[in-house]
């Protein structure tokens, strides 16, 4: 039983058996200290996994997947919005990434970067190492066996690395061997993405022939690469490459030539893992979230095919940067920062009776005594799904003491099933219109989402009433905002669909409309009345909570009430519209310009081998 309290990812690191050492700081550095050489490494199973955890470690950082990639960079979408102010924050870090404001110049672009490559130069060693083991050559089945799982790894962890690179930055050097020693591949020249991603490709279509299924692997835990997401992860890369992108040739959006062959490929590998059977959905959305914010890696449902393993004060800032926010108080300890903002409409997005709504959205905070506070400043809801009072009683005695930010250690989960399920639905229908299959897959999502009595109208009547291939996108475009929220995927999706300004455009518009009671929003109400719940003081009774019926100005006994939306007053709407037109800014001069600009310190120590481009 592997402890929650430290990733896995750290054991290496900690053993002091790790043969990658080196400069943190400059791309593409060659890591050439180490604490053993490479022909030792890799001369056994168990010296090759604590190098293969030299590469997993590296997606603990704050410049990866403990803060950069899901907190800023997957920012901003219509659904999720970095925090920001009236400030231009070109070369301002965090705000100006997320709010496509990056400059060449912005603080935050170099680490990210340079620490990708890193982790993509220790992938390449360990892929250029491991067929050349003298394990490989031996008699013993089992530790070839888990040799080649490891390659298989390897292989994996840099797909995901350079797919990372692509869709944040565009054509990028595509280095899959390690450097020279006399440095002669050190610098090398863009890539076109589209050769990349074929690329990442064909090396999926490898590692899953060594890597096993989850239930099948010694390691067990979705916090290691297993065949389910690798699988999954070639679905991603295929509809990324069948899909939209900014060409730097044209400085255009266009979609991916002969995407049909790459949609193709993603219907196949999600079908592939749902007649497996290895992969389900939790039952219950909610008890997703739970398990996450309790360091429980579900070793039931395997709903999560990959997670990136973080460590309890270690690393990882869901629930601290993304999450509900949290005043400091006795009983839960310091205040978070609860950065990572989402909008009004969102929360009128989802039906009433979707049990997914109020896991996702928080339009609430928790005070110092501590009890839910709603939020009358539309400008502060928050994702729901990491809260700090679903954490481990070992967290909770620690933050009541911290004197600075806790990490939580909640890992950060890189793909789920009902991604799966609703790749497979698009790329079926994007390929033979909206199917018996597509539409089962469909359901099987909102299935989970309603309980069974709503089952007949909002499940069978809704998915069968999308009778066209373009209707049944609009639906599949609809379904992952409400089942991915916060998740760091939408940016991403919006994106492939060519649909990022003008679904980010909308969202602007139709809080606007929220605020000043027009449709579709008329009938929002203009003051909630609450009480809190009996079970727990703390919270709000949300079964009698009117979100979604107008009782207008009047007196309930044993309610109190606060101004909700049009009910706001006239000032706090028209600074509501400002605040919304400068949310992701950089699109409105620009609206193509979603990618980041290589840092300026990256282009000067590139010796002239690539420049920005789109615009930069």
């Amino acid at each position: 039983m592997i402890m929650r309290t430290l990733s896995i990812y750290l054991i290496a690191m900690l053993l002091g058996v790790v043969v990658f050492t080196g400069c943190e700081d400059d791309f593409l550095e060659t890591e050439t200290k180490s604490s053993y050489t490479t022909d030792v490494v890799f001369s056994n199973p168990a010296f090759a996994q604590n190098a293969l955890y030299g590469i997993y470690s590296l997606m603990t950082h704050d410049d990866t997947y403990s803060q950069m990639f899901p907190m800023y960079a997957s920012m901003n979408s219509d659904i999720e919005v970095v925090a920001f102010g009236t400030g231009d924050y070109g070369d301002n870090g965090r705000r100006g990434i997320g709010n496509y404001l990056a400059t060449p110049g912005n603080s935050e672009l170099t680490k990210p970067w340079n620490v990708l490559y890193r982790a993509i130069e220790r992938a390449n060693i360990m892929i250029s190492e491991v067929p050349d083991s003298p394990v490989m050559s031996g008699d013993d089945e089992e530790a070839k066996a888990k040799m080649m799982a490891y390659y298989g790894e390897a292989l994996t962890l840099r797909s995901l690395f350079y797919l990372e690179l692509v869709r944040n930055w565009g054509d990028v050097p595509f280095k899959t061997e390690p450097t020279n020693p006399d440095g002669s591949n050190f610098f090398i020249p863009k890539t076109n993405r589209d050769v990349i991603l074929e690329a990442l490709i064909e090396d999926l279509q490898e590692a899953e022939q060594y890597v096993p299924w989850i239930d099948r692997s010694d390691a067990a835990t979705p916090e290691r690469i297993s065949k389910g997401f690798v699988k999954g992860l070639m679905a991603r890369i295929a509809l990324t490459r069948g899909g939209y992108s900014l060409r730097a040739e044209s400085n255009t959006m266009e979609r991916g030539s002969d995407w049909e062959t790459y949609y193709q490929i993603a219907r196949e590998e999600c079908k592939k893992i749902m007649d497996e059977g290895v992969h389900s959905l939790n039952p219950s959305y909610k008890d997703v979230f739970v398990r996450q914010n309790q360091l429980e890696p579900d070793r039931q449902y395997y709903e999560s095919l990959f997670e990136v393993g973080h460590g309890m004060a270690r690393s990882g800032e869901a629930g601290y940067y993304i999450g509900i926010r949290y005043d400091t108080n006795p009983k839960y300890g310091r205040g978070n920062q609860g950065g990572a903002l989402t909008l009004p409409h969102y929360l009128y997005s989802f039906e009433p009776e979707d049990s997914r709504r109020l896991v996702t959205v928080a339009f609430y905070k928790y005070n110092n005594l501590p009890q839910m506070e709603i939020y009358t400043d539309p400008t502060q809801f928050r994702f729901a799904k990491w809260n700090l009072k679903w954490m481990t009683d070992a967290y909770l005695s620690a933050n009541r003491n911290a004197g600075n930010k806790l990490l939580t250690g909640i890992n950060w989960t890189m793909m789920r099933y009902s991604d799966v399920l609703l790749m497979f639905a698009e790329a079926e229908n994007a390929l033979n219109g909206p199917t018996a299959a597509a539409k089962d897959a469909l359901k099987e999502v909102r299935r989970r989402a309603f309980d069974s009595e709503m089952h007949p109208e909002l499940v069978e009547n809704y998915v069968e009433s999308l009778a066209s291939a373009e209707d049944f996108f609009d639906a599949i475009v609809h379904e992952r905002a409400l089942e991915f929220g916060g998740e760091s995927i939408r940016k991403y999706d919006l994106i492939r669909w060519n649909l990022l300004d003008e679904k980010i455009k909308e969202a602007r518009e139709m809080n606007r409309r929220i605020v000043y009671g027009e449709a579709p929003y008329d009938d929002v109400p203009q003051y909630l009345y609450y009480q809190y719940s009996e079970d727990d003081p703390e919270d709000l009774n949300f079964q009698t909570l009117n979100l979604d019926e107008e009782l207008g100005d009047i007196n309930i006994p044993d309610f109190d009430r606060v101004e909700w939306m049009s009910g706001i007053g006239d000032t706090d709407k028209d600074e509501f519209v400002q605040w919304l037109n400068l949310m992701s800014s950089g699109l409105d001069q620009y609206p193509n310009r979603h990618l980041l600009p290589i840092a300026q310190p990256v282009i000067d120590d590139a010796n002239g081998a690539f420049v920005n481009e789109y615009g930069f």
